[in-house]
């Protein structure tokens, strides 16, 4: 079996590529839990764990009520 990164760590990895290369840029909204599960082939708490990894990173933040949104950038 190929040695492949966690689930969770593809998402995290996917979506910090995405905000790095410019394609989400500070502001954007990502995609509910369930369409980043939808989208990755995998689980909702898959999803969430690596929304709540990307929030600790800092490189994304959630608003209640509002959704998950990329963080300004650090200066």
């Amino acid at each position: 079996m190929p040695n492949r990164p966690a689930d969770y760590l593809r998402v995290v990895n996917a979506i910090t590529e995405q905000i790095e290369s410019g394609d989400l840029a500070p502001g954007d909204k990502l995609p509910t839990y369930a369409q980043l599960a939808e989208q990755y082939k995998v689980s909702v708490s898959t999803a969430q764990a690596a929304l709540r990894i990307l929030r600790d990173r800092g490189l994304v933040e959630g608003q209640q009520g509002k959704g998950t949104f990329v963080a300004e950038r650090q200066t």
